[in-house]
């Protein structure tokens, strides 16, 4: 789960700073009334972005490292998943059709695509259901012991509750991240704007001031 075009975020506050950079060697000249756009103030909209996009680093490497080791714990359900299928085949009381639905052949409605945190949970709601009709004969038969299944069972549900925990920060953070970059009245990108209009009445607009810092792109980034 990337953040859509996260270089383009990187990449604002770097040129943010970079604007901040100029007024600074402006001095005393830069004294705008508003106080959205002082000196102090975009120093502090400067903090927030670069904390908000550090939080949204650290809780995507989080997502990213559980979801890997969800996918290794939950790709060797696929030969138990086997061992059961051939111990539902013998018995009488479950057809061909709930296996193949136990199993996992679930069909999805034109032009949908079930997302692959759907398909841990299908499968891991699946597998319990398949673990319930088995007798302790059954699964003699197969070599498979019900307290290690059960025991395999909490493992996967452990994994697919961590990894959906960290969906939920990350997916958090990068609202927080949106709101300082890009919300209407006070984010980074709209304070820019009022910067750069700022330098361009108050030095004029083929002024070497604002000419400096026409060019650089501090723009919203589309989700």
């Amino acid at each position: 789960m990337r953040l859509p075009c996260e270089n383009g975020h990187v990449r604002n506050l770097a040129n943010f700073d970079s604007l901040i950079a100029k007024i600074v060697s402006y001095g005393a000249l830069y004294q705008p009334s508003k106080e959205s756009i002082q000196l102090e103030a975009l120093y502090i909209v400067s903090l927030n972005a670069r904390a908000a996009l550090y939080t949204v680093n650290a809780l995507r490497e989080c997502y990213e490292h559980s979801f890997q080791s969800q996918e290794i714990v939950f790709d060797s359900l696929k030969n138990i998943i086997q061992s059961l299928f051939k111990a539902l085949k013998v018995t009488a009381s479950v057809n061909e059709t709930e296996i193949y639905m136990l199993i996992g052949g679930v069909k999805l409605a034109p032009g949908k695509c079930a997302s692959p945190q759907k398909q841990y949970d299908l499968m891991l709601d699946n597998f319990q259901k398949i673990s319930k009709l088995l007798t302790d004969d059954w699964l003699e038969k197969v070599k498979l012991d019900r307290v290690k299944l059960e025991d395999f069972y909490l493992q996967l549900r452990l994994k697919n509750k961590e990894v959906k925990r960290n969906i939920h920060l990350f997916s958090n953070a990068c609202l927080v991240l949106d709101e300082v970059m890009y919300r209407a009245h006070n984010g980074l990108v709209t304070l820019s704007a009022a910067v750069k209009m700022y330098i361009k009445y108050h030095y004029g607009w083929d002024s070497l001031e604002y000419k400096q810092i026409e060019g650089l792109a501090i723009k919203k980034i589309k989700s």
